[in-house]
């Protein structure tokens, strides 16, 4: 991961792929408690208390913060982040 914004329900995250492609992700769900059941750590459930160890107090990444997307073609299942923060 490269960099992240929070903005309403929704996150933007760019992503340097381990393929050394860059791309782009934009996830956006009815209310932020519905956009926090798209996201993991370390595949358990990611609490809103869980941002600290992916952000900083800038809201920026965390130097190492890495994550698996996965996503469907289907529209009807959105994309689910599992973050993966740089083990302490």
């Amino acid at each position: 991961m490269t960099k992240l914004v929070r903005t309403g329900n929704g996150v933007k995250v760019w992503i340097s792929t381990d393929y050394d492609t860059k791309e782009s992700l934009e996830l956006t769900m009815p209310s932020w408690k519905a956009l926090l059941g798209q996201f993991r750590l370390q595949g358990k459930e990611f609490l809103e208390s869980d941002w600290g160890k992916v952000t900083d107090s800038q809201a920026e990444l965390r130097p190492g913060i890495r994550a698996v997307i996965w996503l469907c073609e289907n529209k009807a299942y959105p994309a689910v982040i599992n973050w993966q923060p740089r083990p302490e």
